[in-house]
């Protein structure tokens, strides 16, 4: 620590999830965490390796030639071997700084991430007030045991894990400072597309709430132990009305785990844009049951469906994940797979493009199962981002991975995961190259039919691709017909066992 004792010397660092990524999006985590610190009346520096995509020896000559008495940092924990390199670097040439890491690649193992790393605290979920409480006790020599929502390393090594911090009022966080951030540089790169080819696209996100209303067996996100939080349209409408007269901002990306749990919810918020005459396009995440869990009858949905494309919506996502039933349950997703078709059907009827993503590899999948999920997309007309189940830590299929014994050394096991899009870990009774090609046979056969031109190497990494190239003429003139079981399947004689 610096003998300036009232004004410490303190460095973000944004990670770069993705090296030579054609897309490139700005941090809302750190973000609103940086903003914190300065309304607070904090100087800070910013190392934004990410849009300058600077390599591992610049970041280590960087940290070895500037000194700091704080380090703030975090990702996601698909990222933790090299959070690993990051923190003990830092340590290697700053010993006496803290190096303190939120978001899930810490969070969602505080006591392993301590053990295996020299960080000296763990943020613990909301980040914003705990990151800026601890700075405080450790600038004024006060003691950590009272601040909640951390993890930290004791004077004489132990390591103690608070209380967690209850959830803030979401209205008390201001709108995100950009002006930390090269925001031109990052809208050169924006992190979706136009809906027209022609548009000019300078696209920014936007949170509209915190958490998700679901937990299911496979996900994990940052606001796990709160609950779910939206902000009010007043304040979102602010916030938008701000990037378009700063920024020149024509698309909003609404960055949350879920932007619209319900039906009245997405209609209140379209109702104010409408209002306010607000000129942009909006893509944004909702539940696949947005219409039906509100028993809203087919004309009313169709009525908040137009207006949300009347209102800038262009583009929505929402997670099939499997189209068998049995599976979906084991997912905790408590959606009927029926209302997937009729939720996609409504879009559609509107002009509002549907993404969605599908997730194989739980305990039960089998080749009858796979086909049953392609099957769904194939019927509802949508090519889904796939991804294979990747056991995270804070999730019931870590839990289970751990308990069958797929998962028996942590640190080793977090060390290897990449992404979704790489078979990680198979806790199926199929081989890596039976699930596969299974996939790749209902792939290529969703491609043929919606003439997509994608090939082998593309159906799981599509690089970008966008369901509104569809053509839906096409797809009509087609004979779709549902794909016959190949193999018998019992549910009643698996294995699968899951304690919540």
């Amino acid at each position: 620590m610096t003998d300036e004792m009232n004004d410490p010397k303190i460095l973000f660092i944004n990670p770069c999830l993705r090296p030579g990524g054609h897309t490139k999006l700005l941090p809302v985590g750190l973000g609103s965490v940086m903003t914190y610190f300065h309304e607070r009346g904090y100087n800070f520096t910013l190392l934004d390796i990410d849009i300058n995509e600077y390599d591992d020896e610049y970041v280590e000559n960087y940290l070895k030639n500037n000194k700091f008495d704080f380090i703030l940092f975090g990702t996601l924990v698909t990222h933790y071997k090299w959070i690993k390199w990051l923190v003990n670097t830092a340590k290697k040439y700053q010993p006496n700084s803290h190096v303190i890491v939120g978001n899930s690649v810490a969070s969602s193992i505080p006591e392993l991430f301590l053990q295996k790393t020299k960080a000296d605290v763990v943020i613990i979920g909301e980040g914003e007030i705990s990151a800026y409480e601890t700075v405080r006790a450790i600038q004024y020599k006060k003691p950590l045991h009272d601040i909640t929502g951390i993890a930290f390393r004791t004077p004489t090594g132990e390591i103690k894990v608070n209380d967690l911090r209850k959830a803030g009022n979401i209205e008390d966080f201001s709108m995100i400072n950009w002006d930390f951030f090269d925001v031109e540089r990052y809208l050169a790169k924006p992190s979706i597309k136009a809906d027209r080819e022609k548009d000019v696209t300078r696209a920014m996100p936007v949170i509209t709430a915190r958490g998700c209303a679901f937990k299911c067996t496979f996900c994990h996100y940052v606001f796990w132990n709160d609950p779910y939080r939206n902000r009010k349209p007043k304040s979102v409408i602010s916030e938008i009305k701000n990037l378009i007269d700063k920024y020149h901002v024509t698309h909003i990306d609404f960055w949350d785990d879920l932007s619209f749990a319900s039906a009245y919810q997405v209609e209140k918020m379209c109702d104010e844009f409408l209002a306010n005459n607000l000129k942009f396009k909006w893509m944004c995440s909702v539940r696949v049951d947005l219409f039906s869990r509100a028993n809203l009858s087919s004309e009313d949905a169709l009525r908040v469906a137009e207006k949300m494309k009347k209102s800038g919506c262009y583009d929505v996502g929402f997670a099939l994940e499997s189209g068998n039933q049995e599976i979906l349950e084991m997912m905790n997703k408590k959606i009927d797979v029926n209302a997937f078709i009729e939720t996609v059907k409504i879009f559609k009827q509107v002009g509002i493009t549907v993404n969605t993503s599908v997730v194989f590899g739980y305990p039960t999948e089998s080749k009858q199962s796979i086909h049953e999920t392609f099957d769904q997309c194939l019927r509802a007309g949508v090519y889904p981002s796939i991804g294979f189940l990747l056991p995270l830590p804070s999730t019931g299929m870590y839990d289970y991975a751990k308990q069958k014994g797929f998962i028996t050394d942590e640190d080793r096991y977090l060390e290897s995961i990449t992404e979704r899009q790489d078979i990680c870990l198979n806790m199926t009774k199929m081989s890596n190259d039976e699930i596969m090609n299974e996939i790749k046979t209902g792939a290529k056969e969703l491609n043929d039919m919606f003439d997509l031109g994608l090939n082998e190497n593309t159906y799981i990494k599509t690089k970008g691709y966008k369901n509104s190239k569809i053509n839906e003429k096409k797809l009509l003139a087609k004979t779709v017909t549902r794909n016959e079981n190949d193999v018998s399947f019992n549910y009643s004689n698996q294995e699968f066992e899951f304690e919540s």
